[in-house]
C-alpha cells in the first residue's frame, strides 16, 4: 500500500521536498488528535508545479498571466470562462451584482466576458470579500483555464502524475486543482486505487465541470469510494460533490464541516490537520485487501 498527494497550483518554484514535509507534518498533526500515528508506507509527491509554470509562459502560449493580469483574456473562449468561473466563485461567496456593480466604473458599457473591466470589477470585489486576493484568484482562475482546455498541458501534467502510479494498491490525495488533476488521472488508471480523497476541490464547479470528459463518473479504478472535505467559507470548494453537482454512482461521501484555520479557507494545512480528514486517509491506507 502507499499514498499518493497530489498538490494544487502556484507551488512554482518552491521546492518539492519541502512541500511533502509540510503535507505529512500536516496529516501527523491531524492524526494525533485521534492518538494515530503515520504509517510506514511510501509517500510519493508528484510535483507538477514547474512543470506547469513553465507549460504556462512557453512563448507562443496565447498568453501568460502577466499578460492576462495586464490588459485581459486573449481571447473570447478564454474571457468566458474567467467570467463564468469568477461568478461563480462570486455566487459561492453570497456577493451580489449589485457589489460588483460598486467597483464597476464604466456602468455604460454592456456587462460580458468580453468587457475586461466588469471581469475586473468581479476580481476587485471578489479580493475585497474573501482572503484570496486579486492576483492570486487571477492566477488560479489561469492555470485551471490553461490545464483544462488546451491539450498539450493536460496531457503533460497528466502524464507526469501517472508515473507516480504503478499496480500497488494506492490511497490518492488531491487537494485544490490537484483533485481535478486527480480526477482525470484516475479515470485513464487501470491499477488499483483503493480511496480517493479530495480537499479544498474545485470540482464542483459547472465551469470546470464543464471542461471535464463526459458522462463524469466514478473512477473505475476506485475500489473503496471517494471521501470529499472542505470548508463551506472556502469559496472555490462550497459546492458539495454531490448528487447536484457531481452526480455520480456510487455517490461522493461529502464531509462540509473542515475550518479550514488558513487565510483564504484554502490552504492544504487547514485539510489536512482536521481530525476527521486526517483519520480517513488513515483507515483508507488500512485496507489492504
Amino acid at each position: 500500500m502507499k499514498l499518493i498527494l497530489i498538490h494544487g497550483r502556484d507551488q512554482q518554484g518552491k521546492d518539492p521536498q519541502e512541500l511533502r514535509k509540510t503535507w505529512i507534518d500536516t496529516w501527523e498533526k491531524g492524526l494525533t488528535k485521534s492518538n494515530l500515528t503515520i504509517p510506514d508506507i511510501p509517500m510519493l509527491f508528484p510535483f507538477y508545479g514547474d512543470v506547469l509554470d513553465s507549460l504556462v509562459t512557453t512563448p507562443g502560449m496565447e498568453t501568460t498571466i502577466a499578460g492576462v493580469i495586464a490588459r485581459g483574456a486573449a481571447s473570447t473562449f478564454e474571457a468566458q470562462f474567467f467570467e463564468t468561473f469568477l461568478l461563480e466563485i462570486a455566487e459561492n461567496a453570497s456577493i451580489t451584482e449589485a457589489e460588483i456593480d460598486q467597483n464597476y466604473s464604466t456602468p455604460y458599457k454592456e456587462k460580458g466576458p468580453l468587457n475586461w473591466e466588469w471581469v475586473q470589477a468581479i476580481l476587485q470585489t471578489l479580493d475585497q470579500r474573501t482572503g484570496f486576493g486579486e492576483f492570486s484568484i487571477k492566477k488560479f482562475t489561469y492555470d485551471v483555464f490553461v490545464y483544462l482546455t488546451m491539450p498539450g498541458v493536460k496531457r503533460e501534467i497528466n502524464e507526469f502524475v501517472t508515473s507516480a502510479f504503478d499496480n500497488e494498491p494506492t490511497v490518492v490525495v488531491g487537494h485544490s486543482l490537484g483533485s481535478v488533476v486527480g480526477y482525470n488521472v484516475l479515470s485513464k488508471h487501470p491499477g488499483n486505487v483503493k480511496k480517493y480523497i479530495t480537499v479544498g476541490s474545485p470540482l464542483g464547479l459547472r465551469a470546470i465541470k464543464s471542461k471535464l470528459d463526459t458522462p463524469i463518473c466514478m473512477p473505475p479504478c476506485v475500489k473503496a469510494g471517494w471521501y470529499n472535505a472542505y470548508d463551506e467559507r472556502d469559496v472555490v470548494a462550497l459546492n458539495p460533490l454531490n448528487k447536484k453537482y457531481f452526480d455520480i454512482t456510487p455517490a461522493i461521501e461529502n464531509k462540509n464541516d473542515v475550518k479550514n484555520h488558513t487565510k483564504n479557507r484554502h490552504g492544504i494545512e487547514g485539510y489536512l490537520d482536521d481530525k476527521e480528514v486526517a483519520k480517513a486517509i488513515y483507515d483508507a491506507l488500512q485496507d489492504a485487501d
